[in-house]
């Protein structure tokens, strides 16, 4: 029996052996106080081992002695493990502290019992067939080591029964465990501690590996297991997991979605996704990551597969897990982004930025090939907007769009460049005329709209391709200068860009590049041409502008204005007139002349690109000169453009004390109406408008009509372009009182304007 009896003890201690190697590898604090209880349960055994075996009495007394001992540091560690491991607030009625000292005392009690045999002492027995085994025998002061064992005890099974009751039911049942071996612990120990044979110390040994397994176990695997379920099915992801074998182990809520077998997922091949996952892990030796797209019915998923595997130390496969991720929307939602980034949402055609950038890559690598530029501008398109709708215009853009597919069939790549501007890149070889023709359009506009008939005509420009270094951009600008020849024109629907286009282009680029220049330098000159009466006598001037140029010479304003008026440098142009005339008026205020104005145009670029209140009383304040004096003249085009804005421009202007001449009256939109609703102060009239007309005398009597008729309105009128003698006199007998043109005097500098009148 003691050979049994010692090798299940030797085999206990192996086990306790093992489980205190292993809490060396753990990182958590409860690592240490595990350990100290398996050292101390250890040591139990070991003594109760040296208690069995021994011949010797006084060595089973101190084994006994160190048994003892080592079971009240037992409990006091498991009781530390239970306040650290179940952390309930049971630790503030625990002073261990004290039961620390108590405990000391405890053992040094025990230790000087092996001198004086005060507590207990051996009694030699025969069991088993005459087995020698020593037995305790214990006197009454031994009472004191069982009042602080149960003590202890007590504390923990408090600590542990208090915590179990509290605590969620995933920790209740191990800690009701780890209690209830503790009271069959402490029921054993005091049966059978004084017996030959101490059944409690296996006790000890199961305590303190349920102890291990609950730690560091059985509470982080099913822990991790219940998060891992719980994280796993509620994944937008689909999640997987197969066995060596590619048996399904594990699937979560979203696989079980994709793998339904009544409606389930195949690709183009009509595999379903789970047989098309299976094959791809039995097959499939590396990991990868695919995107591939399955259909349900009419429904298309664009699914992300990856495969990952799990293999052990020794790289041999254990497993594998497939992560399936639905990507539909983001694709879908991505494609439509590249796609509106490279092509017009309207019309479906490359945008300006993209056709610009396939043309050029295209143009580079067919370095020998004959190329076209072309582009398409519909006539008054702006009008079709207006009148019938942008809905109805929209409408003829996807038409143009589909014309052009349809018709030009061998063009390399089609844009909309912006508004109405379409391009085409096309080989010379390939291009007619044919096929722009107006009869090979009309179809597309016919069903336009139901109720309005609008004709559409649609401008081609032509540039071929001889400058290949030039930006696309540049090109297509060629291209659209080539129709700017014809605008107009509705005879002629296709023109070609030539040199002699290029040479009016390159010499508006040395006027817009010399411009700056020319200002800074002092080369615009300031002109005035006098505004007299019909005997002569002056009353003002209108400033004009002159370029004296020191290579080119004197520079035509027919030749530079127009240029300027296209991309708005006339605003810088007319600033500086405007700066020079209030400085002018400046000096005849100085000497004595503040009778005399001057008339300053406004084009109607400038009500874009400036704010004409903000800068005449910014001038007239710093020049210290009546508003009145300066007088602004603004086109009647340019009041019809934006009429409501232009009309409380001129209101304003009017009240600081500004006076504002309608200037070419009769050349553009004028009518009746417009006088009524027009408040300024004199009309301007070219004499332009008799020589336009076919019947001369009958434009005299319209002249005559809206002399009077503006008299009544209280506006004088100056008329200009007077060239005679006979212009000034039935002028001035239909009661025009104020003149200007080459009759009375040509424009002259300020210097010759000085001399002749003020002088």
């Amino acid at each position: 029996m003691k050979i049994l009896l010692a090798t299940i003890l030797t085999v206990a201690l192996v086990v306790i052996g093992i489980c205190i190697f292993k809490t060396y590898k753990e990182k958590h604090r409860l690592a240490k106080i595990v350990r100290n209880i398996l050292l101390t349960g250890l040591l139990i055994v070991l003594f109760n081992l040296v208690s069995l075996l021994t011949r010797f009495e006084p060595v089973c007394l101190v084994a006994y002695s160190a048994y003892f001992v080592a079971s009240d540091w037992l409990l006091y560690f498991l009781l530390q493990f239970s306040l650290e491991y179940i952390g309930n607030d049971f630790e503030k009625h625990v002073k261990k502290k004290y039961m620390c000292l108590l405990l000391l005392a405890d053992s040094a009690n025990i230790l000087l019992n092996n001198v004086f045999e005060h507590l207990y002492t051996l009694k030699h027995v025969s069991l088993f067939g005459g087995e020698s085994y020593y037995e305790l025998v214990v006197y009454w002061p031994f009472a004191v080591h069982y009042f602080i064992i149960l003590m202890v005890a007590a504390f923990c099974l408090i600590s542990l029964f208090y915590g179990a009751l509290k605590a969620p039911v995933f920790y209740r049942k191990k800690y009701m465990t780890i209690a209830v071996i503790m009271v069959v612990l402490i029921v054993l120990y005091f049966i059978t501690f004084k017996s030959a044979i101490d059944v409690s110390v296996i006790g000890y040994v199961i305590e303190g590996i349920c102890i291990y397994y609950c730690a560091f176990v059985y509470t982080p695997q099913r822990l991790l297991q219940k998060t891992l379920f719980q994280v796993t099915q509620d994944m937008s992801v689909a999640l997987f997991v197969m066995d060596i074998e590619g048996k399904n182990l594990y699937s979560n809520k979203y696989a079980e979605e994709l793998f339904d077998t009544e409606s389930p997922l195949v690709n183009k091949e009509g595999i379903t996704l789970e047989q098309w996952c299976r094959d791809a892990y039995m097959n499939q030796e590396e990991e990868f990551t695919k995107q591939q797209t399955f259909y349900r019915g009419d429904e298309e998923l664009i699914l992300k597969i990856q495969l990952q595997r799990m293999v052990d130390a020794h790289k041999q496969l254990q497993g594998g897990y497939f992560v399936v991720q639905d990507r539909t929307e983001e694709i879908i939602a991505l494609r439509k982004e590249r796609y509106l980034a490279t092509h017009d949402s309207l019309t479906g055609l490359y945008n300006k930025q993209r056709f610009y950038e396939k043309c050029e890559k295209y143009i580079n690598r067919h370095a020998d090939k004959e190329l076209l530029m072309i582009c398409t501008d519909i006539k008054e398109f702006k009008m079709i907007n207006d009148f019938l709708g942008t809905k109805t215009g929209d409408l003829v853009l996807q038409n143009i769009a589909i014309m052009l597919k349809e018709q030009v069939t061998k063009a390399i790549y089609y844009g909309r460049l912006g508004n109405d501007v379409f391009s085409i890149l096309m080989a010379k070889e390939d291009f007619s005329e044919a096929l722009f023709a107006k009869e090979e359009q009309g179809a597309y506009f016919s069903g336009m709209t139901r109720d309005v008939s609008f004709p559409i005509i649609n401008y081609i420009g032509v540039y071929e391709i001889t400058e290949r270094t030039l930006p696309v951009s540049v090109m297509c600008d060629r291209a659209r200068m080539a129709i700017a020849k014809i605008k107009g024109d509705y005879h002629k629907r296709i023109s070609y860009y030539d040199n002699v286009m290029r040479d009016t282009i390159l010499h508006e680029q040395e006027l817009i590049s010399d411009l700056n220049t020319a200002i800074s330098d002092g080369q615009l000159k300031m002109y005035l041409q006098p505004q007299t009466s019909v005997s002569g006598e002056l009353l003002g001037a209108e400033a004009l502008v002159r370029w004296i140029h020191p290579e080119k010479g004197f520079i035509m304003p027919g030749d530079f204005i127009p240029v300027f008026e296209k991309n708005g440098l006339i605003s810088d142009v007319d600033r500086y007139i405007w700066e020079v005339a209030c400085k002018q008026l400046r000096k005849w205020k100085e000497e004595g002349r503040e009778d005399l104005y001057i008339s300053v145009n406004i084009s109607p670029r400038d009500f874009y690109f400036l704010n004409i209140y903000q800068i005449f009383t910014e001038l007239v304040e710093k020049y210290d000169i009546a508003p009145q004096n300066i007088k602004l003249e603004i086109t009647e085009t340019a009041i019809v453009m934006d009429f409501k804005r232009q009309m409380e421009l001129i209101s304003r202007l009017r009240r600081t004390g500004f006076v504002v001449e309608m200037d070419d009256f009769g050349s553009g939109y004028s009518s009746l109406n417009m006088l009524k609703d027009i408040h300024v102060d004199v009309l301007k009239i070219d004499m332009a408008f008799l020589k336009k007309a076919e019947d001369e005398e009958r434009s005299k009597k319209i002249l005559q009509m809206i002399i009077s008729l503006s008299k009544e309105l209280g506006m004088p009128v100056i008329t200009e372009g007077v060239e005679n003698a006979e212009q000034a006199k039935f002028l001035s007998e239909m009661g025009c009182e104020m003149f200007q043109g080459y009759y009375f005097a040509k424009p002259m500098t300020v210097e010759e304007f000085e001399n002749r009148y003020l002088r």
